[in-house]
């Protein structure tokens, strides 16, 4: 009886931990610039499909913004950026760039929103693998970034934490035998 206690508490344990694990290789290769690390972590399609509406309602809000200030910096057609910037962002060159360059992707979306540039010049550049240097863990540091971590559902998981201004919720689903980032959703008071 204690073994089968011992093995049910190992796997409950094993389950709880396994979509940090998840996170943590992802971030590994994010930040090696290993494509095909992030290629596999990602559910593409829902991805692209979830990043897309994420950019509609940015654009939506920022349309209803123009329209209220009566400076009307953005036309109707902004509604069909979303679908050329997320076709350049969400790919492996895009996630690791807006991973390494946050701030030059908001600053990029925010000059497309305010018609300074066109969605073709996004041109997230092919990254150049490095090796991982581990740090120390700086655990008080990790508990200020990190808002919440839990599971949504027994095949869903959700982290949301913060990086300088910016605030960064990802939702993971469990397919198969692996957790697959579905939705990265980022939050930041820099696009105006």
């Amino acid at each position: 009886m204690r073994n089968i206690r011992i093995s049910l508490f190992s796997l409950v344990c094993t389950y709880l931990l396994w979509p940090y694990i998840a996170v943590f290789s992802l971030y590994i290769s994010l930040q090696t610039g290993h494509l095909e690390g992030v290629e596999e972590r990602v559910d593409w399609s829902l991805f692209k499909k979830n990043f897309r509406v994420d950019l509609d309602n940015l654009v939506e809000v920022n349309l209803k913004k123009s329209l209220n200030k009566k400076n009307i910096q953005m036309n109707f057609d902004s509604l069909t950026l979303s679908k050329s910037i997320s076709d350049k962002i969400a790919t492996p060159e895009g996630l690791i760039y807006l991973f390494n360059k946050p701030d030059d992707f908001i600053e990029q979306i925010r000059q497309i929103l305010n018609n300074t540039i066109s969605p073709e010049k996004i041109n997230p550049p092919i990254p150049k693998k490095k090796a991982f240097e581990p740090v120390g863990p700086n655990f008080p540091d990790l508990f200020k970034r990190i808002k919440y971590a839990f599971f949504t559902k027994p095949d869903s998981f959700r982290l949301s934490f913060n990086e300088g201004v910016f605030s960064f919720t990802m939702d993971w689903r469990l397919q198969g035998l692996f957790w697959k980032l579905i939705r990265l959703k980022i939050l930041t008071k820099k696009i105006k």
